[in-house]
């Protein structure tokens, strides 16, 4: 007896092949954790049986470029990552990393819940076991974070390269994650502490993630005006290494720089034809999010093109999370501007200064036409990039997937669903090294999404983020249903995953 039939669904499988003339409905039999049958009527007796008619059922989405590293332990249940489809998170991007615990905890207080009570861990292995311990609703797979490696080793943020003994120790650390699991290293090149970082430096932590088969993951260090020779520094790094390379949210920032993803879009191309695996991912927004902090640190708001994070205007920027001001949430940063009677960047100081430095912001400055140019190239995955933090986050922490299947699928046809679903599933699935799921197939892991293809959309906008999607009435994690009738279910089946293995810690909670 089978624990699960669904019925009558439209199966697209993840491999980006079309799903038949006609639309062909499947059936799909789960026992446990796995998908055991799928044929076009499935007779054996099950538990339950699921009518899917007028359904897509796909595979579970794998989000690539997630900061939910603590997320995860603090609140499990990730409503904003599983009610959108997300049924496992890769996190540790843009060089924030969990690992030393310490470390990582300094390290991400600007991103992640400040004032959250946490255990200690030992590096990577303690990690991912309490994650294993903990049973998230959703599958976590990590990434070494050069961040926390370097801010460990050195004692802070350090505007030097590393000493013989410093450097040694972060080498260690990324050898330990690597030796843990961890699918790979991750920098964020415009951040303290990896800003001050040599091209040199990355590329020898790099050789260590490169013995191991894992990926080098960089937010790059510039991606305005300077991003084709960041695009150059990030191939270098992958070639000299022998790491796969993922582009962090590929994009082009400020004005003067729209277009210039046509040039990196080719760049990429060059590498591949040269035999180099070269991806990048992406989320459908103009908007980006990230510290105010960092956003005046390179010259958002002074005179000129923006620095390295590109130029937005203060009636461009709006603040996301304002720890003990949450009255300032969803306001503009020109509303102080007038307020204050100062310019943007004395006004964004005067509100780090005064009120906190740990402000989270979302800045608009990117193109509509290059996030449709970069969404339909072979190169990229999708990433929420989401951060679920205040009462006014961007909406890509609740809306990404959604917003890609309802927006530029069905509605703008900027690439086919069956492709949208290769981009999400078996794409970073072969990519980061998870086995046996992104596919819908006989003996892989049952991570499914069912949905309905004609008004699936997001609800999450900037003015009311924190809004799940229309039309993704089931999600199933390891075998068991997450959302249910577009309800939070409340299982937490997620599981610890490490780099090409299938999964660790089958405990799961209720």
């Amino acid at each position: 007896m089978l624990d699960l039939v669904i019925k009558g669904a439209t199966v697209i499988d993840g491999t980006g092949r079309a799903a038949g003339s006609g639309k062909v409905s499947r059936d799909v039999g789960i026992n446990g954790d796995r998908i055991v049958e799928i044929s076009p009527n499935i007779e054996a007796e099950a538990k339950e049986t699921l009518d899917a008619t007028g359904l897509v059922l796909s595979p579970g989405f794998i989000d690539v470029h997630s900061h939910d590293d603590f997320h995860v332990l603090i609140e499990p249940e990730v409503r904003h990552n599983i009610l959108q489809g997300i049924t496992t998170a890769i996190v540790g991007n843009c060089g924030f990393g969990a690992a030393a615990s310490d470390a990582g905890k300094v390290q991400m207080k600007a991103i992640n819940e400040p004032g959250a009570d946490l255990p200690d861990w030992d590096g990577y292995a303690g990690y991912l076991e309490e994650v294993a311990k903990t049973a998230p609703a959703l599958n976590v797979a990590a990434l070494v974070g050069h961040h926390t490696a370097r801010r460990q080793a050195m004692g802070g943020v350090e505007k030097r390269p590393p000493t013989e003994a410093e450097m040694a120790d972060m080498l260690a650390s990324v050898e330990e994650g690597m030796e843990a699991g961890a699918v790979g290293m991750s920098t964020g090149l415009v951040y303290e502490p990896g800003r001050y970082a040599s091209t040199e430096e990355v590329a020898d932590l790099a050789k260590v993630v490169g013995r191991y088969g894992g990926i080098y993951v960089s937010h790059m260090r510039d991606e305005a005006a300077g991003l084709l020779d960041s695009v150059r520094e990030t191939l270098h790094i992958g070639e000299i290494s022998g790491c796969a390379v993922e582009i962090s949210h590929h994009k082009a920032v400020g004005e003067s720089n729209w277009g210039k993803v046509a040039q990196s879009l080719e760049m990429i191309e060059n590498a591949v034809a040269q035999g180099r695996d070269v991806t990048a991912d992406q989320y459908p927004y103009t908007a980006r999010s990230t510290m105010l902090f960092a956003l005046v640190q390179n010259g958002t708001f002074s005179a000129g093109d923006g620095g390295a994070m590109g130029k937005s205007e203060p009636s461009e920027v709006l603040l996301c999370s304002v720890p003990g001001r949450s009255e300032y949430e969803g306001r503009t940063l020109q509303s102080f501007v007038d307020e204050y009677d100062l310019p943007g960047e004395e006004a964004a100081n005067k509100l780090l200064g005064d009120i906190s430095p740990d402000i989270l912001v979302a800045a608009f400055g990117m193109d509509e036409g290059d996030v449709r140019m970069v969404m339909a190239h072979s190169s990229t995955m999708i990433g929420t990039d989401g951060l679920d933090r205040g009462s006014k986050p961007h909406p890509r922490a609740w809306g990404t997937y959604p917003r890609i299947l309802g927006r530029y699928v069905r509605e703008e046809g900027v690439i086919s669903l069956e492709n949208a679903i290769y981009k999400m599933t078996r794409m970073p699935a072969e990519k980061f090294g998870i086995a046996n799921r992104g596919l819908v197939k006989a003996g892989f892991f049952a991570d499914l999404v069912l949905f309905d293809p004609d008004t699936v959309i997001d609800g999450a906008t900037y003015e009311n983020p924190r809004v799940g999607p229309v039309g993704m009435p089931h999600v199933i994690v390891n075998g068991r249903f997450a959302v249910r009738d577009g309800i939070h279910a409340g299982s937490r089946s997620g599981r610890a995953l490490r780099r090409g293995q299938a999964a660790q810690g089958q405990r799961s909670k209720e």
